[in-house]
């Protein structure tokens, strides 16, 4: 997981469904891989995540997470608080996010 002693500048909504592509398991808690992308248009902000109440997480269903991106200075010029924008793994859509708060 990336999100060990990381500073997060967002509480955001994730909704998340399970990678076609690789074997992921069955919960997002779960999931080694806490790195994904969120693309405002053409552009894509990398992002790490860091779940608020882990039992409860589940594919498909909105979950809240502290967010932080590696662009913070862009980030804060481009996305929006509360507008839905899409989460990719790689090349793969999985999901959207909501930045719900500034932390």
């Amino acid at each position: 997981m990336l999100s060990e002693d990381r500073t997060f500048q967002y509480r955001g909504v994730l909704t998340l469904r399970k990678s076609r592509v690789i074997n992921a398991p069955d919960r997002p808690v779960d999931d080694v891989v806490n790195w994904l992308f969120l693309r405002a248009g053409d552009v894509q902000f990398s992002f790490v995540y860091k779940i608020e109440r882990p039992d409860g997480a589940e594919y498909g269903i909105p979950f809240s997470a502290h967010v932080a991106f590696t662009a913070t200075e862009h980030v804060q010029e481009i996305l929006l608080l509360d507008k839905v924008y899409e989460v990719l793994r790689g090349e793969e859509l999985i999901g959207k996010i909501v930045l719900a708060e500034k932390l």
